[in-house]
């Protein structure tokens, strides 16, 4: 028979004790977990259509032709809400829509790139109307112009509003 020493039953007996009264890990649901994914925003209309409503329509009254550099408040209100409508569309444009083409451009980085430049050119057309700096303003209307030419040399060369109409208040009423 083999003899235990004292020591070594008390130091069985403890590490017994601590075991039986330590924490236990709270129980874990046996379910698996399902992964909540969010469905993936898409416009209700096509990016042409957007486009041709928002950007068409913004653009038009700060750098058509036919512009004439805002000097009444009237007008430079006009700069600041056309100005948020750019910089809201670059953004949007990059959701699909329902059009042909959408979900292909919204894939392409050169896409995702020219929109951003759109909703900078927006930004800063917004710091120019608050600043009601004409030479801002132009400077702004610039660079969308030429992110909108670049967009359209790449995806839309032929047909920028694919047939549909522009904004039913253009030309705007002179001051």
């Amino acid at each position: 028979m083999m003899r235990v020493l004292p020591s070594a039953c008390l130091a069985l007996s403890v590490a017994a004790l601590l075991g039986a009264c330590a924490p236990k890990e709270p129980e874990t649901a046996t379910e698996p977990a399902v992964a909540a994914t969010a469905p993936a925003l898409k416009l209700p209309v096509s990016i042409n259509a957007t486009m041709v409503a928002l950007v068409d329509h913004a653009s038009e009254p700060l750098w058509v032709d036919t512009y004439v550099a805002p000097t009444t408040d009237e007008r430079w209100a006009e700069a600041e809400y056309n100005a948020y409508q750019l910089a809201v569309a670059g953004k949007l444009i990059q959701l699909a829509g329902t059009g042909p083409n959408d979900a292909n451009w919204v894939s392409d980085d050169k896409w995702k790139a020219d929109a951003d430049e759109l909703s900078a050119a927006g930004m800063d057309a917004l710091a120019a109307a608050k600043a009601r700096n004409v030479d801002q303003l132009n400077t702004a209307g610039d660079r969308l112009v030429a992110a909108c030419e670049s967009c359209h040399r790449s995806f839309k060369p032929d047909l920028p509003t694919m047939g549909l109409y522009k904004s039913p208040n253009y030309p705007p009423k002179t001051e």
